[in-house]
């Protein structure tokens, strides 16, 4: 084998090798997890309500009707599952749960 040859075939080699872990790389799509807006965790005072139940068209106009407590300052009544929950409009924080009476 001349040495031309074998310069050609080492820098052949040394390119595949380059492009391999980057062509790998780009195979393995970043997966990423939404929550469900109904899933089943169970969510407890001071936690995050998906941000869905932050908007005004999820607030609870008939809060008085339900039994509820008069909402906080920038915070809203809505139902998640079988739980009342207030929810700061701001962040979306829970300050307080209470059953939905059946």
């Amino acid at each position: 084998m001349t040495s031309k040859t074998l310069i050609a075939s080492l820098a052949l080699v040394a390119g595949f090798a380059a492009v391999t872990p980057i062509v790998q790389a780009a195979d393995n799509p970043q997966k990423t997890v939404q929550p469900g807006v109904d899933n089943k965790r169970s969510l407890e005072v001071g936690d995050r309500a998906p941000d869905i139940y932050q908007r005004s068209e999820k607030a609870l106009k008939n809060w008085k009707e339900k039994g509820l407590q008069s909402p906080k300052a920038d915070s809203q009544w809505v139902q998640i599952n079988d739980k009342y929950m207030m929810v700061m409009i701001t962040n979306g924080t829970i300050v307080d749960i209470r059953p939905v009476e059946r």
